[in-house]
């Protein structure tokens, strides 16, 4: 996915596995930037500020993400039993790692990646 959506980078969570992580990535043949993501709190507290966000229009979504947003509104926190939201534990550090980077970001298009393969 990160070749065929030109990404700037793999975020990947470090807390089970630590420099492994990041080990195994590489022998996988990921030749990417790397950003190692260390988890301190349960995945619904790493989420509350996004809702913030999405409340003053700071995050919006251009497309469809039916699986993304199937987690987001079917997802309960707290409850055990309800299935671990991987997509939207990777919305929550993908937002957050822009919002700390103070900048806009620029979302590629099939059509710009098809522009730029031709040039």
């Amino acid at each position: 996915m990160y070749e065929k959506w030109d990404a700037d980078a793999v975020v990947a969570e470090k807390n089970y596995g630590g420099d492994m992580v990041e080990h195994t990535l590489r022998m996988a043949g990921v030749s990417a930037r790397l950003l190692m993501a260390q988890a301190r709190r349960g995945k619904a507290l790493r989420a509350e500020p996004l809702v913030g966000m999405y409340e003053q229009g700071k995050v919006h979504h251009v497309g469809a993400f039916s699986d993304l947003e199937t987690q987001m509104t079917e997802w309960v926190p707290y409850d055990k039993n309800s299935e671990s939201p991987d997509r939207v534990d990777a919305l929550v550090y993908a937002t957050v790692l822009l919002m700390q980077r103070r900048e806009q970001a620029t979302i590629q298009s099939p059509t710009t990646l098809q522009l730029r393969a031709a040039t």
